[in-house]
């Protein structure tokens, strides 16, 4: 069989990690400078990485906390690592007491 590759290729025994990310659906309940709280329908592990993308917006963070809110629904703290685009995020009124 010949070989087609228009590149050759190199043997390589190299560790790495790779991480597969399935989109999950959610809504931004509150942000800080630094930080979001996130609702999600389902589990998310608390030091993942993820990525949270809206407008021209994408927003790479880590996971601090993950907590069940309601059948199928948990709200995830996200410390913000880094904000690339630029989009609007909506100001987020106060509760009123």
């Amino acid at each position: 069989m010949s070989d087609r590759r228009t590149e050759p290729r190199f043997a390589a025994d190299q560790p790495v990690v790779v991480s597969v990310v399935t989109p999950i659906p959610g809504k931004i309940d509150s942000a800080s400078k630094s930080g979001l709280r996130v609702t999600v329908s389902r589990v998310v592990k608390v030091g993942a990485s993820v990525e949270i993308r809206w407008d021209r917006v994408i927003v790479v963070g880590q996971v601090r906390y993950c907590q069940k809110i309601g059948p199928r629904k948990y709200s995830i703290g996200v410390k913000i690592m880094e904000i690339v685009g630029g989009g609007k995020l909506f100001q987020i009124k106060p509760n009123a007491a």
